[in-house]
């Protein structure tokens, strides 16, 4: 019959030489203990985070710029007190009263003395507070004027190698804010955080955060903009050649009649390209005023958002009749 496993297991738990190193371990513990004790009744120095709560705001009254949520109380005491603060709910937050600290001008401070009156009642007698930040907390409000502004992107958009920005999306594209009535006047436009966005193929949408101004409210205060790229497609296209300016009696012919007109567009519009929508021309006023061999051409008719368009020949021959 076999050994039993649980016998196996207990002999190498209780043999000598794991005795000893359980006998270890215990006075290992026995001394992390004593060392964390010690340190645990030493004084020192700590970073406290307080809350910080707006209370007693009117429903008239908006807020342009808010308060600190947090506010960094360094506090000195024994280490024990300062675990007590980190990790219990001893700390409550900061209540700060609106009509307390208002002014009529929409401006409010609350100066570092008056934080540290209040946090004094939230924390031990034993506790010393050593600093405050901020050390000053200043809000700014209106009374609900707003005006509707633009959004614009601000940044890099472009897209992979062969692939073009077909169109932009962004949902709001207007943005309600408020401020200060001479703040409001002088705000045209808001603009986007930076934003770099290279290489990409595919329709992609990001959350993008308006750059925030001083004593504005932006409601809301980032837009959502997606960008739809096109793979970029090269089409010709035979355009023919017209004259202006002609004089009365006279008839301006080329060689050839057409010329091709090399196209590069997104994939989505390139089927839609029409000879038509183009328009190139021979100006007679400039062949009178440069006379040569040759005539210029000129692409003077494009369809809206093509970028690349261009002539395969810049010259051709021409011949001037006269038809009276």
């Amino acid at each position: 019959m076999g050994v039993k496993p649980y016998k196996v297991i207990r002999d190498f738990l209780f043999s000598a030489v794991n005795k000893e190193f359980f006998v270890f371990l215990f006075f290992l513990a026995v001394s992390a203990g004593f060392w964390f004790m010690t340190v645990l009744n030493e004084t020192t120095e700590k970073e406290i985070p307080v809350p910080v709560q707006f209370i007693g705001v009117p429903h008239n009254i908006v807020i342009t710029e808010p308060l600190p949520d947090t506010i960094r109380v360094v506090v000195r005491d024994k280490g024990f007190v300062l675990m007590s603060y980190l990790h219990g709910d001893i700390v409550k937050p900061l209540k700060i009263n609106f009509t307390t600290y208002a002014r009529g001008n929409g401006k409010g401070s609350v100066t570092i003395s008056e934080v540290q009156k209040t946090l004094g009642s939230m924390f031990y007698a034993s506790s010393k507070i050593v600093s405050v930040k901020p050390e000053k907390m200043d809000f700014l409000f209106n009374f609900g004027m707003s005006k509707i502004v633009k959004a614009h992107i601000d940044g890099i958009i472009r897209p992979a190698d062969t692939y073009y920005l077909a169109r932009t999306a962004i949902s709001p594209d207007s943005i309600k804010i408020y401020a200060t009535q001479a703040m409001l006047d002088s705000i045209k436009e808001l603009f986007t955080e930076n934003i770099d966005l290279v290489g990409f193929k595919d329709t992609i949408t990001k959350d993008i955060p308006l750059k925030k101004i001083k004593g504005v409210k932006m409601v809301p205060d980032h837009i959502k903009a997606t960008f739809f790229p096109d793979m970029l497609t090269e089409k010709v296209v035979q355009v023919p050649i017209v004259s202006v300016n002609m004089p009365d009696g006279l008839v301006l012919r080329t060689f050839p009649t057409k010329v091709n007109v090399k196209v590069v567009a997104g994939r989505s519009r390139i089927d839609a390209i029409r000879p038509e929508s183009f328009s190139v021309v021979v100006d007679y006023d400039d062949v009178a005023t440069h006379p040569s061999d040759k005539c210029s051409l000129i692409l003077r008719t494009v369809p809206n958002g093509i970028a690349n368009a261009s002539l395969e020949m810049q010259q051709v021959d021409y011949l001037i009749e006269n038809i009276r």
